[in-house]
């Protein structure tokens, strides 16, 4: 997606080497239209639609840690302009892959409706092992999630199809600093690892600040923090919170991501069960 694989819970990938770690280099906007994205950042402070959107078959790489400290803080420079340093290496540091496929002859594909406006619809992986993808569709109000399903109907574990009777909005344009929406989710007759299901999610999003963030590959001058809680909440009355900051730029979407244990409410943890940057 514009390389945005925005799933807002945990996601992690089949395990590869260590990565090196490259000094960092400032981010040009060309290199966009060079990764055949066709999209180049106006630097306006806010993100619409066109720069964050799906380009299907287009792979993103994220460089994936876990139990990790982070400083979402940042400092403030001289000039006034925040700064966080996220360029930090990793001990077994691992490389995610993800790339977005349009939803037309999987087995769930029927199960999801369209977007609010009719835009197509796509599927990202979702867990460790690509068993889930996650169901997205994208037009000029927001992005907006359908739901979750096995990529396979029938898998080992169990059967899994959870649909929201209305998409959530996981990103409402334009996106910047400022700006906060809630979206609620509601699963009825959902199925869960084979076993019935129904529930309520209810998303709140903030995008709060911008400023300049030092990854390993890139430096992204002009990132935008959103901040996303999550709270699931089942039929039989249990709940499950997460909360997760992410970092976005114009056209590279997603570029950091830090997502805090189940049940941490704080957001401004300092501990993250992962981490993502984006990685050349």
């Amino acid at each position: 997606m514009a390389r945005i694989f925005i799933v807002w819970l945990a996601v992690l990938a089949s395990c590869v080497d260590n990565a090196t770690y490259p000094e960092a280099q400032p981010y040009l906007p060309q290199a966009a239209l060079r990764n055949g994205l066709g999209c180049v950042p106006n630097l306006d402070g806010q993100i619409e639609a066109n720069e964050l959107r799906p380009y299907v078959g287009v792979g993103a790489r994220y460089r994936v840690a876990t139990d990790r400290k982070v400083d979402q803080a940042g400092t403030v420079a001289a000039n006034g302009v925040r700064v966080w340093d996220w360029g930090w290496s990793a001990d077994a540091e691992q490389v995610l892959q993800v790339s977005a496929a349009v939803v037309v002859d999987q087995w769930y594909a029927a199960h999801f409706v369209q977007s609010p406006t009719g835009g197509p619809r796509f599927a990202v992986p979702f867990d460790a092992d690509s068993t889930l993808d996650a169901v997205y569709s994208h037009d000029p109000q927001g992005l907006w999630l359908h739901g979750i399903a096995s990529r396979d109907q029938a898998p080992k574990s169990g059967q899994t199809l959870l649909v929201y009777a209305k998409p959530v909005q996981t990103a409402a344009f334009p996106l910047k600093a400022g700006t906060a929406w809630q979206a609620v989710g509601k699963i009825s007759n959902g199925k869960l690892k084979g076993l019935p299901y129904g529930g309520q999610d209810i998303y709140d999003f903030t995008a709060d600040l911008g400023g300049k963030l030092l990854l390993p590959d890139i430096t992204v001058d002009q990132a935008l923090r959103v901040r996303a809680k999550v709270t699931a909440t089942s039929m039989l009355g249990g709940s499950l919170t997460r909360v997760q900051t992410s970092f976005f730029f114009e056209c590279l979407g997603e570029v950091a991501r830090a997502t805090a244990g189940q049940n941490v409410t704080d957001p401004d943890f300092s501990l993250a069960t992962e981490v993502r940057r984006l990685a050349l």
